[in-house]
């Protein structure tokens, strides 16, 4: 992302350099406008949450990534910003729903596929790479990790 120096943004928003969105892509909304989305997962079963309603805990998480990130997007980046919520339960905030659906739509004009086939397609990728990377969250991957040491590679061996 941009730098955000000399921008006014508010105490909220996240400014450090190091900061990434978790999908970016162009065209989702209007043609060539590029559009940023960030992922929140949250377990509506954690202590903390039992209390409040599922729809005032999707609320809660979309305003925070929104305060985090959306004028920023809009100012800096000059895109739209989109929080995908996600609970461990299955379930999605109404964001969600309108990207997948816009996503189906646009799928659809430029391929003439059905609509109905489309929307079963992404939901079920959705719904596949969450639960992969859930797994992989919990569980770690299966590839063993062996350290390279740079000392170790011969750069001329080809």
């Amino acid at each position: 992302m941009l730098p955000c120096d000399g921008f006014n943004l508010p105490i909220s928003a996240n400014i450090k350099a190091e900061a990434r969105m978790d999908i970016v892509c162009r065209g989702l909304w209007s043609d060539m406008q590029t559009s940023f989305m960030d992922v929140r997962v949250f377990h509506p079963n954690a202590p903390s949450y039992l209390k409040m309603p599922i729809t005032n805990l999707y609320k809660q998480h979309q305003n925070q990534k929104k305060l985090a990130y959306m004028r920023r997007m809009q100012e800096v980046e000059q895109g739209s910003f989109t929080p995908l919520v996600f609970s461990t339960s299955g379930g999605f905030a109404g964001e969600v729903g309108k990207v997948l659906e816009r996503a189906a739509r646009n799928i659809c004009d430029r391929h003439k596929e059905s609509y109905a086939e489309t929307m079963s397609f992404i939901r079920e990728k959705t719904r596949f790479s969450l639960l992969r990377s859930t797994l992989v969250a919990l569980r770690g991957t299966k590839r063993r990790v062996v350290p390279v040491s740079v000392e170790d590679v011969d750069f001329r061996d080809k």
